[in-house]
């Protein structure tokens, strides 16, 4: 995120921070550091409200309690491994395509007919959607014009590792639509030495991700600040 200028950064001290707190606007942040510091409540104060924030250890998640008390709720999430994913069951689940629609790479054109929830997606990682044109890939399965559904590396890519975004359009779910199309995307991410990553925050989404060959999950919480009014 500070790479691509969008979000903000706090630290305890310039010269040497031993606690950080790194987000985006009111809607994500990570927590970092020595959690016993003295600056660490004045820190907490400064992340805005309705914030989904993800802690690194236990020591953390009773620091936030005792802060925020009741205002802090758990949201459960499902974070997998991608090791075990492989190419050639990506190409086969492809197959599976039904007739009359067609999967292609998102581009400057085709990504003016991505959904408004999309593009909010997208604009909370990216400076703008050409930006994401220019730095970062999706697929959608297509009929005609239409988007039926839609993946996109929706994270930018460090150390050629993202995180996937999927959704597919009401007219066309349970068709096994987002099981072909996150498929394309991962073939091709590995045909390129890029690793995505799967983080779901339902059991749909985590159903999902084992049928694509996600291995290990494994059950945390992240946690939402909610408004204090």
């Amino acid at each position: 995120m500070l790479r691509e200028k969008i979000g903000f950064a706090y630290v305890n001290t310039i010269e040497n921070p031993t606690v950080a707190i790194i987000g985006r606007k009111d809607i994500i942040c990570f927590v970092a550091g020595k959690v016993e510091d003295p600056s660490v409540s004045e820190l907490l104060d400064l992340i805005p409200q309705k914030s989904l924030i993800f802690v690194p250890d236990e020591k953390w998640v009773q620091k936030l309690k005792g802060h925020w008390g009741e205002r802090l709720k758990a949201y459960p999430r499902t974070k997998f491994s991608s090791e075990t994913l492989d190419i050639n069951y990506m190409q086969e689940i492809q197959k599976k395509l039904p007739d009359g629609l067609e999967i292609r790479k998102i581009t400057s054109k085709s990504i003016t007919y991505i959904s408004d929830q999309a593009k909010s997606v997208v604009n909370i990682i990216f400076p703008s959607i050409d930006t994401f044109i220019e730095r970062n890939f999706g697929f959608g399965i297509f009929e005609g014009e239409k988007i039926a559904s839609l993946a996109l590396a929706a994270t930018p890519i460090y150390n050629n590792h993202f995180e996937i975004h999927i959704e597919t359009d009401p007219e066309y779910q349970r068709r096994g639509l987002a099981l072909i199309i996150c498929a394309k995307l991962i073939e091709y991410s590995l045909q390129n030495d890029i690793i995505p990553h799967w983080d779901a925050d339902n059991e749909p989404s985590a159903k999902l991700a084992l049928k694509l060959g996600f291995s290990q999950p494994e059950k945390y919480n992240a946690y939402y600040l909610i408004d204090s009014n």
